[in-house]
């Protein structure tokens, strides 16, 4: 499996690096840890694969190229096959989001793990508040990036939760396979970028979201 490395990332820890595969079955998987080889390690384990299965095929260092770069298979246009699987992973994770979320009472809503470890930059602590994050970073962070529309979060994270996967459904069908923009404070970004971006980003946020909901139902 061809792999490529974001040295320094700083997604899930700061400082941290990821390493992305582009192959369409594994579409939206990133391996996260301290250093490239932990990051490979964790892809090749998410992919269920071993460590010598994985070909790292291009490398950026974020420390050197600034943040949010592009791999230059970020720069190709997006397939249909790259939309079509993009949808197919948003679908599945938002119905589990939502069914979650829906069956949740208020006390697990307002849970916050004391023990849980987040980046500096991260404000999302209890469930309802990384519900509402998972929906903040598609409509209003990812697509606008894009030069995409933006929309207004509702007030209950349910409906926003329901409101933003439709607006983000649409969005992705009519995208145009060749967009690219440049910010100085945000980086780099392109059709495909955003989509595997999209189709990693609730998937584990949502991993997330089920150990906190399990923790309240089964303390200790």
């Amino acid at each position: 499996m061809r792999a490529y490395v974001d040295a320094g990332a700083g997604m899930a820890e700061d400082g941290w690096s990821a390493a992305w595969t582009f192959d369409l079955e594994h579409w939206g998987t990133c391996g996260q840890g301290p250093d490239d080889d932990a990051a490979l390690a964790d892809l090749a384990a998410r992919c269920r694969l071993g460590t010598g299965a994985v070909d790292v095929v291009e490398r950026v260092d974020r420390a050197a190229s600034g943040d949010e770069t592009v791999f230059e298979r970020d720069m190709l246009p997006a397939s249909d096959a790259e939309r079509a699987a993009t949808l197919a992973v948003l679908d599945r994770a938002r119905a589990r989001t939502l069914a979650l979320v829906r069956a949740a009472p208020r006390g697990v809503l307002d849970y916050r793990d004391p023990g849980r470890r987040l980046p500096a930059y991260a404000s999302w602590h209890t469930v309802e508040q990384l519900a509402f994050h998972i929906a903040d970073t598609e409509s209003r962070y990812y697509l606008p990036l894009l030069g995409l529309p933006a929309r207004e979060r509702a007030d209950d994270v349910v409906t926003e939760l329901e409101e933003s996967g439709a607006h983000v459904r649409r969005t992705v069908e009519a995208l145009a396979p060749d967009l690219a923009t440049a910010w100085p404070e945000h980086g780099s970004w392109t059709s495909v970028k955003v989509l595997r971006r999209l189709a990693w980003h609730e998937r584990g946020e949502l991993d997330v979201l089920a150990r906190l909901d399990q923790a309240v139902e089964n303390p200790g």
